[in-house]
């Protein structure tokens, strides 16, 4: 059995997907020549592969034929669907097994002559080259799910009903399957059913509780059934959802929707009309979380240097540990470690709190101009921004990215309610608006204002234009404390 994950991701993976199969049958062609060359050097058994422009006209016509196959077989969407391996290798066989055939084919129509062994090298050289990828795209795609995006979070509304009962079935089938964390209603009924009861998703608590609830989880979407599957009936419940950015779908029947707006979605096989306060398009999205562990990693390497030297500073000036690690919230509010170099002294931490009154930012955070708490070498270092270079790490692991709403740590993000909670509705970044704004000189509200505006108006050239105005801040070190 397989089953979809949330349409928007899906699609975006499937273009990827055939993107990388375009890219593979292309390099197969070329590799296949390459190796027939060398074979027919080393060994006269083999001939010569013939002049590129004798066989054009088929290698031309392969690519669409395997595009139209890729289709054919659905293996556009094997990653984003729950296929096993061997289903996956299963299929890409048959796919070369009628490719080869197709290939025949249009060899005889066109009248193209092409060495036999050519051929079987090109065939060979795909078939590892998607399966690879396949696989490849797969594991990855797995790690970023555990690591930064999953489990995903679900609070459905709404009573026990059979829909109820079919969406959690189809839900826990998908491939990276949610963690339903359970259902408010006001009228906490039970079915009958034996199917229904057998899926059944324990009580949270009233519609009233929904903002606690969101407030206290790593909640990603909100799912209202009946008898609350009518918008302009859940205006409140509504509010609340846009007002922490939170989706919020409405299962209904296609039958009954006149047009796509609001935003028809599929979430899990179900149809459901969806209100995003800041939708965000599939595709940009995957391609800011593909490539920014890419560029992490190229930037962790540049930095070694740098790093070596301020550890080295470090271990000199303040001894072990060299790393800060703190948990922080990402995503939704998901915990995760958050890796800086230390800065401070050794009990850092357990002094705050004397030093509250000193607070110069406001909110829960906390900024202080000549912290006490900091060395010689941590003020260097916090000045030159190069403390946020073990970020790099972050990012490189899926639980941050290069652009995104600075994180908090678990306790201070915990004391911010209402619509400010929206920052945790993008990935958390080591720069944004914030930081290539003023950073400290800037007050806690106006922070907060700068990251909402980042999640509303979210972009790649957004994000680009924030890294380019980040290299400025921190040559010049503006707003650094």
């Amino acid at each position: 059995m397989r089953g979809n994950v949330a349409s928007g991701g899906s699609r975006a993976l499937t273009r990827l997907q055939i993107v990388c199969d375009a890219v593979a049958v292309m390099a197969s062609m070329g590799a296949a020549a390459v190796v027939q060359r060398v074979l027919a050097d080393r060994w006269a058994v083999f001939k010569q592969p013939v002049a590129f422009h004798e066989y054009a006209l088929v290698a031309y016509l392969a690519l669409p034929l395997f595009l139209f196959l890729v289709g054919v077989f659905g293996l556009g969407s094997s990653v984003a669907e729950r296929w096993t391996k061997a289903e996956t290798v299963g299929r890409l066989l048959m796919l070369h097994a009628v490719a080869f055939l197709g290939v025949s084919a249009l060899q005889f129509v066109t009248q193209s002559v092409v060495n036999r062994t050519l051929v079987g090298l090109f065939f060979f050289c795909v078939f590892v080259l998607t399966t690879t990828q396949r696989l490849a795209l797969t594991a990855w795609v797995d790690v970023q799910y555990r690591r930064s995006h999953g489990p995903p979070i679900l609070v459905l509304m709404g009573e026990q009903s059979p829909r109820m009962a079919d969406f959690v079935r189809d839900a826990l089938r998908a491939r990276h399957p949610p963690t339903i964390l359970g259902r408010l209603s006001d009228v906490p009924m039970q079915s009958n059913d034996a199917a229904v009861a057998e899926a059944s998703v324990a009580l949270l608590g009233p519609l009233a509780s929904l903002s606690d609830v969101l407030h206290e989880n790593a909640v990603r979407e909100v799912v209202f059934f009946a008898p609350y599957h009518h918008p302009e009936a859940m205006q409140a419940e509504l509010m609340v959802c846009e007002q922490l950015g939170v989706p919020a779908h409405f299962v209904v029947d296609l039958a009954q929707v006149a047009r796509a707006r609001p935003r028809i979605a599929d979430l899990y096989a179900h149809p459901t009309v969806s209100f995003d306060v800041a939708p965000k398009a599939a595709a940009s999205l995957a391609m800011k979380h593909a490539v920014d562990p890419i560029l992490a990693a190229f930037a962790l390497v540049a930095a070694l240097p740098v790093l070596a030297v301020a550890v080295v500073g470090i271990l000199v000036s303040m001894g072990r540990p060299v790393f800060f690690v703190q948990t922080r919230a990402g995503l939704r509010g998901r915990p995760f470690r958050m890796f800086k170099l230390r800065t401070m002294c050794a009990g850092a931490e357990a002094q705050r709190d004397a030093l509250a009154a000193y607070n110069e930012m406001g909110g829960p955070a906390f900024k202080m101009t000549d912290d006490p708490r900091v060395t010689a070498w941590g003020a260097f270092l916090r000045r030159t921004s190069i403390d946020e270079l073990p970020q790099l790490l972050n990012v490189v692991n899926g639980t941050m990215s290069l652009v995104g709403p600075r994180p908090l740590p678990v306790a201070e993000q915990a004391q911010i309610r209402g619509v400010e909670r929206r920052r945790l509705s993008m990935k958390p970044g080591i720069t944004c608006l914030w930081q290539i704004s003023g950073r400290s000189d800037l007050d806690f509200d106006d922070w907060m204002l700068l990251d909402l505006r980042y999640v509303d108006e979210w972009s790649l050239w957004l994000d680009l234009t924030v890294l380019l105005r980040t290299i400025p801040v921190v040559l010049f070190r503006r707003g650094a404390r």
